[in-house]
Order: C-alpha cells, then structure tokens, then sequence
C-alpha cells in the first residue's frame, strides 16, 4: 500500500465533515462546494493510487526477485495461454545450470546469486521481445520463443551457449548450462506435454555428459543441445 493513502482516507472525512458545518452558514455555500468538490478528487486520487498500487502487487507476483526476469507463475500463465491460442508454431527450452550446487557449495550463495543474475541478462538479451524469459527456480530456466520451429530453436539455444560461455565464474571458467527443447506441436499439445518432453531433453543430455566424463562437470560441446526425438 502507498504511504499516500492513509493520509487521504484522513483527509477525504475530514473535508467532507468540514463541508457539511460550513453548508448551513450563509458564507460557507461557497466552501462548502469548494470542500466537496475537493473531497470528490482526493476520492479519485485515492482510487487511482490504489489501482496502480494493485498492478504493481500483480506485476511483482509475475517477476523473479533477484533476476528481474519472470518467475515460474509467469511462464506458466503464458504457456498456457499460448497453447490456448493454437499458434502454428513455438519452442520452449528449458535449461539448469551445469555444476552450480557445486558453485553455491564452494564459494557461497553471494557468487552463486551473482551467476544467476549475469544469466538473466544474457537471456533476456538473447531472446526476442515477444519472447518470454523466465526462472523457474533455483538454477532452472525457461525460454517460451514464439513462433520458434526446430531449427530456429536449435539456433537460439546455440546463441545462448555462446553468451553463457562469455560470463566466468569465480575460477575463471566459463558458465555452461544443459538445454532441452520441445516444439509445438510436435512434441506436445498441451502445456505440461511439452514442459515434460523439454525436461526429459534436458535430463539426457545431462546424463551422457556426465556419464561421458563424470570428472569435468563443466565440459561441454556447443552442439549438445537436446532435442525430443
């Protein structure tokens, strides 16, 4: 609530009860008026800032904290929506972050919240503006891109390896994350059919990584980005 309105719901009952002594003075019909009309636009303001007060309670009920991007609810209020509207064509990838339990565990919460903020930017510098962002939780993100087939997915998450790869952890080595992909409506027509099939992607590959090399969780080909077969 803003700090505003309690001072103008003190306000509008106090001009109100001023306008009605004023009222029955022969002179006081002209601050009567004034009082009222007065009263009737602080109520006006009043109502406004509690309208902008409420959209700006439902737009932090949309945003992740520490990102600023989007937040789980917001991603899934959007897939819905979308799938809802039966477009032609869209992509969702999902994407964790390689190793960073190990990161928070080593180096502390501070450089693991200071990774997770460097991604929200490359993403939403990756991305198109009618695109969606959003973080999930924890390390996990999401990427909603519109009107996104196989190819131009596979594109993108290749655009945000490459960003990701420019941002260096504490050690000095490069941000690595896994990617999975599900186009629809190939590979799902509803919203939980492709978050499914997008993390059943991601888990694979994250899978033949490590069981490729369980020694360097950080090793990572740019072309290994998953998709649902």
């Amino acid at each position: 609530m803003s700090l505003r309105e309690p001072a103008l719901r003190i306000a509008v009952p106090m001009l109100m009860c001023a306008a009605f002594v004023a009222g029955p003075l022969a002179a006081g019909w002209v601050l009567c008026s004034s009082l009222l009309a007065l009263s009737c636009s602080l109520m006006l303001v009043r109502a406004r800032i509690a309208e902008l007060d409420a959209d700006m309670w439902e737009s932090q009920a949309r945003r992740d904290p520490l990102t600023g991007i989007g937040n789980y609810r917001a991603l899934h209020e959007r897939l819905q929506q979308t799938v809802a509207a039966d477009p032609a064509r869209f992509a969702l990838l999902t994407m964790d972050v390689d190793s960073f339990k190990q990161i928070n565990d080593v180096h502390g919460h501070l450089e693991g919240d200071r990774l997770l903020q460097e991604i929200g930017r490359v993403l939403a510098d990756s991305v198109r503006g009618d695109d969606v962002i959003a973080r999930q939780g924890g390390d996990e993100f999401a990427v909603l891109a519109n009107d996104a087939d196989e190819q131009g997915a596979d594109l993108l998450a290749e655009r945000i390896e490459a960003a990701l790869a420019r941002i260096k952890d504490v050690e000095d080595r490069p941000v690595r994350a896994s990617i999975g992909v599900a186009v629809y409506p190939r590979d799902g027509m509803t919203a939980d059919d492709l978050l499914e099939q997008a993390d059943a992607a991601l888990r694979r590959i994250k899978d033949e990584r490590y069981a490729a090399d369980p020694r360097m969780p950080h090793r990572r080909r740019t072309d290994q980005v998953a998709r649902v077969a």
